[in-house]
């Protein structure tokens, strides 16, 4: 399999839409736009993510990205 893909300019192109979506300088029908761009990724990607197989070790890699998330919600909310 050829993998023509860089996952990290994926996660760089979905921060500048979060950045637009967040940005108070813009209006409001400007970052509702962004916003659903968003909502319209993480619809696509869960309906890829049924697609897949599941995998021997799939478990514990979800569970040490939601520890991580939740040590960061944490960090946020003592911050």
């Amino acid at each position: 399999m050829i993998r023509d893909w860089n996952r990290e300019k994926i996660e760089q192109e979905i921060w500048k839409i979060k950045f637009a979506a967040t940005d108070p300088r813009m209006d409001g029908f400007t970052t509702w736009g962004c916003k659903q761009d968003l909502i319209r990724l993480k619809y696509y990607i869960e309906d890829a993510l049924e697609d897949c197989s599941t995998y021997v070790g799939e478990q514990e890699f979800v569970d040490k990205l939601e520890a991580e998330r939740t040590f960061r919600e944490l960090k946020k909310t003592h911050a």
